[in-house]
């Protein structure tokens, strides 16, 4: 089956896999992990599968005809209660790091929760594992195998779905990563100039802030996931803010501004010569 061959192909090196959540969850390489019940579908700081869990019997023509929504590139059903997890395929992965387009992020963010809308998904799924299509406990149901680019999925999507403020998705997948992404990097572009400390107690510094904003979460992360963005973080910032990387900008600011300041100065200008007049004829006239 198509959809099999795309799914095996499209794992990760490393995932997280499962039989019992609470049980064996953890980190394993692939062969291993492709054993297990759940499993990761996407890299830890980048995301290839858009992932929806449908918590009610589902087949794949009421996803067409009733929801009107595009065709997932895997169905993976429990034959025992019909619910299902639809894996979207992205033909260009969306990159979560330090590097990354936030705009392409945040697209990303705004496309999934659209489209989770749109097929009516449990706005409560965190998207961390998924029903692991190889596994003989699932079905998977016949659907065209097909990759999509965001934008594609994007012209399903209800606009107004699109222009939903970040906030009022916090908790749902991407835009969790996103909004965590962008608070802790705002707050590290000012914090490290506090005695420009080591990289090993930046990034405790910068673990330790991430932690607590995802505690205030109405559906927090788990420590794999949020790990990755405080690391990613706190890579990017030790190795491009530095005290004298900072007194440089500094500098070319203030000579930036000073620059501007003259320009606009009478020193800089000499209205006088324009006119062809002396500089203290000028003033004279002026001042009448």
């Amino acid at each position: 089956m198509q959809q099999l061959k795309l799914f095996q192909e499209h794992l990760p090196k490393k995932s997280r896999s499962c039989d019992d959540f609470d049980v064996d969850n953890k980190v394993r390489y692939i062969t291993e992990a492709i054993k297990k019940r759940y499993i990761q579908p996407n890299d830890f700081n980048s995301t290839q599968w858009l992932v929806f869990d449908i918590d009610r019997p589902v087949c794949p023509d009421s996803i067409r005809n009733d929801n009107l929504a595009p065709e997932p590139t895997v169905f993976v059903r429990n034959p025992k209660n019909g619910h299902a997890h639809l894996f979207y395929l992205l033909k260009t992965p969306v990159h979560q790091n330090s590097h990354s387009s936030q705009k392409a992020v945040q697209f990303a963010a705004a496309v999934e929760y659209g489209l989770a809308i749109k097929l009516d998904a449990d706005m409560g799924y965190i998207g961390l594992l998924a029903k692991n299509a190889l596994h003989a406990d699932w079905e998977v149901l016949h659907t065209v195998p097909q990759a999509y680019e965001l934008h594609e999925l994007a012209e399903s999507v209800d606009t107004t779905a699109l222009n939903t403020p970040l906030k009022e998705r916090l908790n749902y997948g991407l835009s969790r990563n996103c909004s965590m992404f962008e608070e802790v990097s705002k707050w590290a572009y000012k914090a490290i100039r506090q005695g420009w400390p080591d990289y090993n107690q930046w990034h405790k510094a910068v673990l330790s802030r991430t932690e607590m904003l995802n505690r205030q979460l109405e559906k927090p992360m788990e420590y794999a996931e949020y790990k990755h963005i405080a690391k990613s973080i706190a890579k990017w910032t030790h190795a491009n803010f530095s005290r004298l990387g900072f007194s440089e900008w500094q500098s070319k600011n203030g000579k930036r501004s000073g620059a501007a300041r003259r320009k606009g100065s009478i020193t800089e200008r000499k209205p006088w010569e324009e006119l062809g007049i002396s500089r203290a004829t000028w003033y004279r006239r002026k001042k009448q």
